[in-house]
């Protein structure tokens, strides 16, 4: 818990190392009693606070030494923002030249228009979000399960390092004339390869996480008992674990078809198919199952209401990872436009927004019973659950075709599919992955906002937190409506499919780069509010405005190595706020005559 939310004459309550306490959002939170642990030896000395040794105080060689999950959550976060960036600022360049198909003012041809909004569609997805929600969860999961360390601590920093490289040759094969549309053999093959090896980094990152839940929980931290948005990477790690390979398979046999001149750099164009696998729904959900515990942990904390229903809250959050998988299923090895015609995938995408819904719900009875404090980070926890839900819910739309189909199949002559509404194909996707990936950044804002103090030990700028939330809010909105509407009007996915943007199509160009445009400004508020915290003098233990009541606040901002003063032993999912918690065998260190009498007193 935040340590000067708590105090007791002039002491934090985080400085006693076995003191159970109840940590809710206020000024008026009072130490409970110390009771006893069962068989453990307990102490009742004060953490210890001090900081290691950070990378910059190693020296330039010290950065590729790093293998405190710490350092390398922040190197994720820190370098997945500016990717972010980068791929949001590309992807308004593609919407400017979408916006009139008719002539090319940045592009010279449209190969040159599919690498760009190829190129804007990669850096986003694998450069930014993904890697900002793998740091978070090397970062923040060790800490909330108790854990000393992530499991494959060396193996995280080299999946970073893996990722980072990955990166920049992407981005080189683009420059080189590469990437689908390319008309370079060579560059196209590496952008195959770069992006494969960005997955693998990421594939490693990812079962790192996932083993560290499953195996380095601490005493008393059940599966049952993780806070809700470790849950949430568990499942998120589950899920990519399971597709992403599935998906370095499909670039692999991008490359077997170009190394061997199966498919020539004049038909790379093709090739923009490969992503259909993460960023048609329902994979492009597959980045918001983090968004549903993050959202409820922070809106936990900002009420001062721990959720009422925890296991239920976990059972729709996995459900909602499991319904993200299902394109991986039926559409490996395609190039093309995902078939949606199946009917698995019909029924998933169908009851797509319900455990979405359902979570909200749940989530809202801590609103109900709370009492709410305006905060960035509670303004992106409920606004990323609002685009989540917005953008599951739009999936419904593009079910119309392969229900009237499957109808028209069992009532021959009856079903009349002229007028059907069909949308497979269409920038109608775009709009979805719009609105999904939204809210994952909006999420990222939230959590940075929120876990800020504890990942650098700086309170991130509100005010720089909220512009991040609402332009980044806004303008996936804006964007992902723009797409959704010019789909309902046939203009098609895929660039160097689309011609005539005249009439109608135009606004809705216009509009979709408008909303690039202020996402990208909202994304510019975000690096600035992590560049504020990461470089800015470290306040140690600080104060904040707000305590939470699950395993990480229990120790110092930032952490110390080590995490914790000796092994948590907890009774439940919000420790802190139950009065579960203690240390068994903590280490004995020197303690004043204050302390001495504050602990007999107490």
């Amino acid at each position: 818990m935040a340590e000067s939310a708590v105090t007791v004459r002039g002491r934090t309550a985080a400085n006693f190392a076995c003191v159970p306490v109840r940590a809710t959002p206020g000024p008026t939170d009072k130490l409970d009693t110390i009771h006893g642990s069962r068989n453990m030896a307990l102490t009742q000395t004060r953490p210890q606070t001090h900081e290691p040794t950070s990378v910059a105080a190693r020296g330039p060689s010290g950065i590729l030494e790093v293998t405190d999950h710490k350092e390398v959550g922040r190197l994720f976060i820190g370098a997945g923002a500016l990717f972010a960036l980068a791929g949001v600022i590309v992807s308004v360049v593609a919407a400017l030249e979408s916006a009139d198909l008719a002539s090319f003012s940045v592009a010279k041809d449209a190969d040159e228009y599919t690498q760009i909004w190829s190129m804007g569609r990669d850096l986003l997805l694998f450069g930014g979000i993904v890697p900002l929600l793998v740091g978070l969860a090397v970062y923040l999961v060790p800490l909330q399960i108790g854990s000393p360390t992530l499991v494959f601590a060396r193996g995280a920093a080299a999946a970073f390092w893996i990722w980072l490289l990955g990166s920049g040759l992407l981005i080189t094969s683009y420059l080189m004339n590469g990437g689908p549309g390319g008309g370079r053999r060579d560059f196209v093959i590496l952008w195959a390869a770069s992006l494969a090896m960005m997955i693998g980094g990421i594939v490693w990152a990812l079962l790192a996480v996932a083993t560290t839940i499953l195996g380095a929980r601490t005493q008393g931290m059940t599966l049952e008992r993780v806070p809700l948005t470790t849950w949430s990477f568990f499942v998120f790690s589950l899920v990519g674990l399971f597709s992403l390979p599935i998906l370095m398979a499909e670039l692999l046999l991008a490359y077997m078809r170009l190394r061997y001149g199966h498919l020539g750099a004049p038909d790379s164009e093709s090739l923009v198919g490969v992503l259909n696998g993460a960023t048609i729904a329902p994979a492009a959900y597959w980045v918001g199952v983090p968004v549903l515990g993050m959202a409820a942990d922070i809106i936990a904390t900002h009420t001062g209401v721990a959720p009422r229903f925890h296991k239920m809250l976990m059972g729709t959050i996995g459900f909602f990872g499991i319904l993200t998988f299902f394109p991986d299923l039926v559409g490996f090895g395609s190039v093309r436009t995902l078939d949606l015609d199946n009917g698995l995938m019909v029924v998933g995408l169908l009851v797509m927004s319900l455990p979405v819904l359902a979570t909200l719900a749940m989530v809202g009875d801590s609103i109900r019973l709370g009492k709410l404090s305006a905060s960035a980070p509670l303004l992106g926890a409920l606004v990323s659950g609002l685009l989540l839900l917005a953008a599951t819910a739009a999936s419904v739309l593009a079910q119309v075709e392969p229900i009237m189909g499957f109808l028209d199949r069992l009532f021959p002559d009856q079903i009349d599919m002229t007028n059907t509404l069909i949308l497979n194909g269409t920038t109608f996707h775009e709009g979805v992955r719009a609105l999904a990936s939204g809210a994952a950044l909006v999420a990222v804002a939230a959590a940075v906002n929120h876990w800020g103090i504890k990942i650098w030990g700086r309170q991130p700028a509100q005010s720089a937190g909220s512009a991040a939330v609402l332009a980044t809010a806004g303008g996936a909105a804006l964007w992902g409506v723009a797409e959704i509407a010019a789909g309902i009007q046939d203009k098609a996915m895929y660039p160097s499919a689309s011609s005539d943007t005249s009439g109608a199509l135009g606004l809705w160009g216009v509009l979709a780069m408008a909303g690039t445009a202020v996402m990208a400004v909202g994304l510019v508020a975000l690096v600035a509010s992590i560049a504020g915290a990461g470089f800015g003098k470290r306040a140690g233990t600080g104060p904040q405005g707000w305590s939470g009541s699950t395993l990480e606040w229990a120790t110092s901002s930032p952490p110390p190595l080590g995490n914790f003063v000796g092994p948590p032993v907890v009774g439940s999912a919000y420790p802190l706020l139950d009065g579960e918690l203690a240390y068994a065998n903590a280490p004995a260190g020197p303690v004043d005559q204050a302390d001495e009498t504050e602990t007999e007193e107490s």
